[in-house]
């Protein structure tokens, strides 16, 4: 049971901190950004308070399930408020970019800082299994967003008659003019190599079971939880 509450709890970690990398790298390039229960958003100073941008997002608040309902209807709806938005404020598809990759980033860093909190741990201490062990441990997994995001992306790709890739690294790939699956797929070899090294190398073979069980079940309920139930209570809903 802690293993599972502590599954729970790492996955909105996780979810969060992943945002913040982006935010981070965001605020690093000058702009301001905005953080939400499953995303984030970023835009140039004084954005936020511009006359055009503040109408848009009434506009839209006050009509949103006419507009998501029919994005195509909406589409038209919306775009005398977002034309003049888009002429003050351009594209910058190079600083749009890096934010995208700060978040992967975050994810990765976590994860090595993960490793090398095992490989201190396993070459200074040869002792029980102790709450830095652990705390190593559930770091380093947090690689395994890179499977996820790739397992997603595969259950687009067979199921879905609209392909669209949500992924951060399919919209890295993207820009760089490669194939939207090669930093996908290169991640997801990562992310389980990593991941079966750490369970299956690190973990003790008495809580291995046990801990992925707990991983099944914790990963999954909190996802629901957050995703369906506590973080749009908790945090904004995404504009």
């Amino acid at each position: 049971m802690i293993a599972v509450v502590a599954f729970m709890l790492f996955t909105v970690i996780g979810t969060l901190s992943h945002e913040l990398g982006h935010i981070a790298m965001a605020e690093l390039l000058g702009n301001d950004a905005k953080l939400f229960y499953g995303s984030m958003t970023s835009a140039p100073k004084g954005y936020w308070e511009d006359e055009d941008v503040i109408a848009f997002q009434k506009f839209f608040e006050d009509n949103r399930e006419r507009l998501e309902a029919n994005p195509t209807e909406g589409e038209k709806l919306l775009e005398p408020y977002f034309k003049p938005i888009q002429e003050k404020y351009p594209d910058n598809p190079k600083r749009s970019i890096w934010i995208t990759m700060g978040g992967p980033l975050q994810t990765i860093f976590t994860s090595v800082m993960g490793l090398f909190i095992l490989h201190f741990r396993k070459s200074k201490y040869q002792s029980k299994f102790r709450f830095l062990d652990w705390l190593g441990v559930f770091l380093s997994l947090f690689i395994l967003r890179e499977v996820f995001n790739a397992f997603h992306g595969l259950i687009t790709e067979l199921f879905s008659e609209i392909q669209f890739y949500a992924g951060d690294e399919f919209n890295i790939s993207n820009y760089f003019g490669w194939n939207v699956w090669t930093l996908p797929l290169i991640m997801m070899i990562i992310g389980v190599v990593v991941s079966l090294y750490v369970i299956f190398n690190v973990i003790p073979i008495s809580y291995r079971f046990s801990f992925i069980l707990a991983g099944l079940v914790g990963g999954l309920s909190g996802f629901a939880i957050w995703f369906g139930y506590l973080g749009p209570i908790l945090l904004p809903i995404e504009i």
